[in-house]
């Protein structure tokens, strides 16, 4: 069941993430089984650098220990200066106990984020033959990536994809965190998907490309959030509901836009399906 694929996300055989399909017809008729160009998210690479982080904090508190202890030896066969390798131990070993909760708090943060993406690149392959994802697309001179765009004929989609812990209630551009122990107003999703639904607009602009629109979506993978004022600009939904929300939308683009868009794009984007 769909539900079941939030924790069953990756083969543990190859690694891959799985794909959700509601029959096997469907994956029959899927196109997007192999991307044309892929390299490591900024996701994926910020996640892999706190891990190598902690690793090397890992490494570095045995030393500090091992140079404590090499300090208070050489210090009791009458070497006086080797107080310092005492103190030096200590502040080795403190240091690197802050470096490893650091980077694991942050690397698990940016391991759950690329594999929300991962998720919701995985739903978007279900989009029928005529439509191209864009997995995280880097602008020139834009601030930050765009986690992922889809251009087809219902026309184009700027998706922000989300997985925070917690029970959340969303009015308008607003979001809030309420549960037990915080009931505080959190950076709002939907207003960075906007800000990137026009950013890429002006991009697109600026290289004599013109849509109308570019709509913004807002995938969030928990399913624990409450809409009390509709965000009439920007879509929320979970990951697997956005293929049919965008292939059910009305005509927008034509073929020869597409191409064009997708020619654009094709350059700026670590993953291209």
């Amino acid at each position: 069941s769909e539900e079941e694929f939030w924790v069953f996300y990756m083969c543990d055989e190859c690694g891959s993430p799985l794909l959700y399909v509601n029959s096997l017809h469907e994956y029959r008729n899927l196109t997007k089984n192999v991307p044309e160009s892929f390299r490591k998210t900024y996701t994926e690479k910020k996640a892999e650098r706190y891990w190598r982080l902690s690793r090397t904090g890992h490494w570095t508190l045995p030393a500090g220990a091992l140079i404590s202890a090499s300090g208070i030896l050489l210090f009791i066969k009458g070497i006086s200066w080797t107080f310092l390798l005492i103190i030096a131990g200590p502040l080795i070993i403190a240091l690197s106990l802050a470096i490893i909760r650091m980077s694991e708090m942050k690397g698990a943060g940016w391991t759950k984020g690329h594999v929300g993406e991962l998720i919701v690149a995985s739903c978007l392959r279900r989009l029928p033959h005529g439509y191209h994802i864009f997995n995280d697309l880097n602008l020139p001179g834009a601030q930050g990536n765009i986690d992922h765009v889809v251009v087809g004929p219902t026309g184009v989609y700027v998706i922000e994809t989300k997985s925070y812990s917690g029970n959340y209630i969303v009015r308008g551009d607003r979001w809030f965190l309420d549960d037990e122990l915080r009931k505080d107003e959190i950076r709002s999703p939907s207003i960075q998907a906007k800000r990137n639904a026009a950013t890429l607009k002006e991009f697109l602009e600026s290289e004599d490309i013109y849509v109308s629109w570019v709509n913004a979506i807002v995938a969030f993978l928990n399913s624990s959030f409450t809409i009390i004022e509709d965000d009439e600009y920007c879509m929320i939904m979970k990951p697997c509901q956005i293929p049919e929300h965008i292939s059910r939308n009305r005509l927008m683009l034509g073929e020869g836009k597409v191409d064009m868009i997708v020619d654009i794009l094709r350059n700026h984007a670590s993953e291209v399906w």
